[in-house]
This record gives structure tokens, C-alpha cells and sequence, in this order.
């Protein structure tokens, strides 16, 4: 024995040692020679159990039990030692903040990762929303045992969870008119269209599942447009062929105008035509479709107010103009000069004077129809020709409606006198004429050169008088 073990030796005793296992009170004895053992091999103390620990460790076998991490297949292999450990053990210890806080044995693999795992910031998931929640390190734990990337779930802070958090599935009607079906509009869906600081969301237009299923067999169909003479096409939407056959009409749909069509109706406008009725204030509207059907032309307004503009300015240009006077040259030697000294005249040639034919064709302007105005159309809706009976003769005299819409605009007077009183009355009022230009106007009497007076008031034997004349 060397000279420090021998000096150690002197001074070693058997000594009572405390038992390893947590919170066991009994004692194990650490010998002299196991002490120098020790001292000589510069090892520290050993750690051992006492008789009691050791007689029950001696009972124990290592196995196999279920992983602690929620959700994790694997098992964890627990010793002896650690059975020992375990049994009678106080309350573990609480977990540091932000660490995982899951009690019980777990497998080596979450073992190892439950060690670097803590706490994480992660961004809400609402649209807008610029604030944070926590991602605790048990979830961490839970997803990497199920097998799940290291990536955060999409979630909600807490403000955003007390707007939208009650959010479920709802049931929404289908879009396409006439169908009373409805399709699901999911929780998730939902918080997509969600915006942070906002109330919730509508609902979106979509299709029900039937409704879908039958449109994506369906396509836009070209179809003639229903103005007459037009060859024109307009696109039946399979969307419109969709509601047709919801509501179970299977023919032929309404008739509709093709593009350019649409756009000369969109051009026109509707006119106030007067009432086609004699002295009649009102109008009847004719409609820009009743235009279009009758061929009526949209007008360019911007190229008629040009039109317009430079017709008014004409006139005030060639006003404030005056007539340039003829050069010095022209008066000096007139035409009739140049000719007579027998030099060829300057004028123009008879090809250029000719005018030239426009050969443009002007289109024919279409003409509003004659009608009547509703008042007018009212009037006569009802009205059928009256008899009255003459005032002299007692003869009826039929007054057709039409008579009778002129008597109600105030142009006519109800008739009184049939037609043979009227022609009476009429001559009666002629020969009282004559009468009186006759009177008004007498013929001078004129004698023969040495008849007597007798002689020429009367007329000669056999001769009849001769009746005055009627300038009348």
C-alpha cells in the first residue's frame, strides 16, 4: 500500500450513507475499504439503495408502456430503477413557463424533442389582423407525435376569436333563380372571407350540388336575333338555360335582340309624336323598340351638333368677309380683250365645269306612324254613332264617333238640321242674297231715238216681256 492510501487508511471509518431514492429515509452502510477503493480510483461516492429499496428493486422487471405525448403510437421503455424511482414519489415538480408541462415517461423520441420545443408567437390567421397568439409546446409535443410538420395551425387572437369564434357551418340557399335547394358554407370558408375589425361576412352566390352537376352539361347555345330582317346572333347563356330547366320550361327560350341591336336600341330614345286627330294638343309615345322594329337609324348627336354648328357659322363667316377686288392685271386686259388679239381664253374646261353627280344615295327617313293619343283612344273606345233627330223635320242624323271627338275637343257643334233642311235653309239664304244685290244695284232703262214714250213702255203685239237681268 502506497503512503497516501495508508495515511487515507488510518483515518477511515464505515460510514451511513442516505439511499438514493427520492424520499426514501433509510440508509446504506459505505464501508472503509470501499471508501479507500473509492479514494484510490479518485471516484465520488457511489449511490446505492438501502436493504428495503434493494429487496424491492429486486422484485421489479423492466417493460414497456405507452408514450405519455397524447396521440403517440411509440412506447417508452422504463427500467427498474426508474420503476422504483417512481413509486412513492411526491408531486413532480412544476415545468418551467413556455416548456412542456406533459407528466409520465415518454418515448425517446418525444423525449429528445420536448427538450428544445417552447412556446411560440404566431400571426393570427384572420385577413388584416396584424396581432399574435400563442402556440403552447404541449400542442407543439401533440403534433409531432401525430406526425405533423413543424408548422403552426391557422388560428385566431384573441379579439378576432370573440368576433368570429361562435362561427359554424351554415346552410345557404342556391343561387340560381327558382331553385329551393341549399349548400354548405363551411366554418373554414368563412373565416377565409372574414376581415379583421369587421362584422362577419355574407354569404357568397353559389349553386347547390344538383344545380351545379346540370350546368357543367350545359353550353352557351347561338340563337337569331328577334328583330325581323337582322341576321344577327345573340348567346343563350347555359346560366339562363339553367333556370329554365329549374323551372321546368324545356322550349324554346324568349326571343332577344343581338349585339348591335341592343346597342342601336340603347342609342335611340323615345319620340312624342302629335295625335294623328284634328286639332288634337296631345301626343302618343313611340317607344325606342317600336323604332328599332320600324327601322329607325340612331343619329350621331356629336356629328349632328358639328353639322349644325357649322351650318349657323356659315353665313356670319361670308358676311365678315368681303369681296376681294379684282387684280390690276384682270382690269387692265378684260376677257372680251383677249380674245379679240386672238389669245386662248384661261376659263375653265367644260368636263370641269360640269358638277359632279353625288353619288351617295340619301337614306329614306323613316316616318312615325299616325295614332292616336290615349285621350283621344279612351274617347273612342266606347263611343258608338249617335242618332238626332232634326229640329225642323224631325229626320235622324247619325253622328259617327269620330264627329263626336271633334264636337269634345271643341272644333265642331253638334249637328241640328238634317242634310234636305240644311239645303233649304242654304238656298232660302241665296235667293235673299240676289234679292238684295239686286235692289242694291237697279238696271237704267234706255229709248229708242223717236219711239214715244208708250211705245216704249210697252212691248210691241205679240211679243213677250223680257225679265230683267240678274247680276246676281
Amino acid at each position: 500500500m502506497c503512503e497516501p492510501c495508508r495515511e487515507k487508511a488510518r483515518r477511515l471509518h464505515d460510514v451511513e450513507r442516505r439511499c438514493d431514492r427520492p424520499g426514501c429515509t433509510g440508509t446504506w452502510t459505505w464501508t472503509a475499504a470501499a471508501q479507500l477503493e473509492a479514494f484510490a480510483g479518485d471516484r465520488p461516492p457511489p449511490k446505492q439503495l438501502c436493504a428495503a429499496c434493494q429487496s424491492l428493486l429486486d422484485t421489479l422487471e423492466d417493460k414497456e408502456i405507452p408514450c405519455a405525448v397524447p396521440g403517440c403510437t411509440r412506447n417508452a421503455r422504463i427500467t427498474r430503477q426508474q420503476q422504483l424511482v417512481l413509486q412513492g414519489q411526491p408531486e413532480p415538480e412544476p415545468a418551467k413557463p413556455g416548456c412542456v408541462s406533459l407528466t409520465g415517461i415518454l418515448c425517446d423520441p418525444c423525449a429528445q424533442v420536448s427538450r428544445r420545443i417552447k412556446d411560440r408567437e404566431v400571426n393570427c390567421g384572420i385577413n388584416g389582423c396584424t396581432r399574435k397568439w400563442i402556440w403552447k409546446a404541449d400542442e407543439q409535443i401533440v403534433a409531432f407525435a401525430a406526425g405533423k410538420p413543424n408548422e403552426p395551425p391557422r388560428r385566431m387572437c384573441d379579439l378576432c376569436r370573440a368576433s368570429f369564434g361562435r362561427l359554424a357551418d351554415r346552410e345557404v340557399r342556391c343561387r340560381t333563380s327558382g331553385c329551393k335547394n341549399t349548400w354548405t358554407w363551411s366554418r373554414f370558408d368563412q373565416l377565409d372571407a372574414c376581415v379583421a375589425d369587421k362584422p362577419p361576412p355574407k354569404a357568397p352566390s353559389h349553386m347547390c350540388k344538383s344545380c351545379f352537376d346540370l350546368w357543367s352539361t350545359l353550353k352557351d347555345v347561338d340563337r337569331p336575333c328577334r328583330r325581323a330582317g337582322c341576321k344577327g346572333m345573340w348567346i343563350d347563356k347555359r346560366g339562363a338555360q339553367l333556370a329554365r330547366a329549374v323551372r321546368g320550361k324545356t322550349g324554346e327560350p324568349y326571343p332577344h335582340l343581338c349585339p348591335n341591336c341592343e346597342k342601336e336600341l340603347g342609342d335611340l330614345e323615345d319620340r312624342e309624336i302629335p295625335c294623328r286627330t284634328d286639332n288634337c294638343p296631345g301626343t302618343f309615345t313611340w317607344t325606342r323598340e317600336q323604332q328599332l322594329a320600324a327601322g329607325v337609324r340612331p343619329k350621331l348627336k356629336d356629328l349632328q351638333a358639328e353639322n349644325e354648328g357649322a351650318a349657323a357659322a356659315a353665313p356670319e363667316v361670308a358676311e365678315a368677309q368681303p369681296l376681294a377686288p379684282p387684280p390690276p392685271e384682270a382690269e387692265a386686259n378684260p376677257p372680251e380683250a383677249t380674245a379679240a388679239a386672238g389669245e386662248p381664253a384661261t376659263g375653265p374646261s367644260p368636263d370641269m365645269a360640269k358638277p359632279k353627280k353625288n353619288k351617295r344615295r340619301r337614306q329614306r327617313e323613316v316616318q312615325p306612324p299616325e295614332r292616336r293619343c290615349a285621350a283621344c283612344a279612351e274617347f273612342l273606345a266606347n263611343r258608338k254613332t249617335q242618332e238626332i233627330p232634326c229640329t225642323q223635320c224631325g229626320t235622324p242624323i247619325f253622328w259617327p264617333p269620330e264627329s263626336q271627338l271633334q264636337t269634345h275637343l271643341g272644333n265642331w257643334a253638334a249637328p241640328t238640321l238634317c242634310g234636305a233642311c240644311k239645303l233649304v235653309q242654304v238656298q232660302a239664304a241665296r235667293a235673299a242674297a240676289r234679292e238684295a244685290l239686286r235692289h242694291a244695284h237697279p238696271q237704267p232703262v234706255t229709248q229708242e231715238p223717236g219711239a214715244s214714250d208708250g211705245a216704249a213702255s210697252e212691248p210691241p203685239a205679240g211679243t213677250s216681256p223680257v225679265p230683267p237681268l240678274d247680276h246676281a
